[in-house]
């Protein structure tokens, strides 16, 4: 049984890497197998096909954990974005084969969704308390994604500085900057408010 777990997390691992160099057309199931080290049919014993294989390498390893009993408060909402910003570091390679192949596979947003924003009714009270106003479904949708893909995209940044950009910028404190920018806006200073 141990046998068949480990053969499943290393299919997952190795169709992951591959969804994130070559995307899902360009993926073969065969190929899969070959960097596993197993048969076409040993892969099918643990998924249908390629489009099973590709929903279990996008499904995050973590999920965002708050006291759903906490008073709402700017410190509720930094741990929040910390929470996210783990869960991005965490699944990179999962959030870049997501945010590239969701357009052509509508499931794949279903499944973010359902997910990730499981706290969905929490943001909109948080968003309603600091605006002092009822904020809009499509507000909050807005504001979910673009902190989402803020993190993302500062994430793969940095990854990228490592080998391509000569001039480091530096990424200290991230999560405390994007709460600062989402709370206190572009100028990010509690004083100009």
């Amino acid at each position: 049984m141990e046998y068949l777990r480990d053969t499943k997390e290393k299919i997952i691992k190795e169709a992951r890497r591959l969804f994130a160099e070559r995307g899902y057309s360009a993926t073969t199931t065969a190929e899969i197998a070959r960097r596993v080290g197993v048969t076409d049919a040993a892969l099918y014993k643990h998924f249908k096909g390629k489009k099973d294989i590709f929903l279990a390498c996008v499904t995050p390893s973590a999920t965002v954990r708050l006291d759903m009993d906490a008073a709402l408060s700017p410190e509720l909402l930094r741990d929040l974005i910390r929470e996210r910003v783990e869960l991005v570091r965490g699944n990179l390679e999962n959030f870049n084969i997501l945010f590239r192949e969701s357009p052509y596979h509508p499931e794949l947003a279903r499944m973010f969704w359902s997910q990730l924003y499981t706290q969905g009714k929490y943001m909109e009270d948080l968003l309603n308390k600091f605006s002092n106003k009822d904020v809009s479904p499509d507000r909050i949708l807005m504001y979910e994604l673009a902190i989402t893909s803020a993190i993302w995209f500062i994430l793969n940044y940095e990854k990228l500085q490592e080998d391509v950009i000569p001039k480091k910028v530096p990424f200290e404190n991230i999560e405390e900057k994007i709460a600062d920018f989402v709370l206190y806006g572009m100028l990010g200073n509690k004083e100009h408010r």
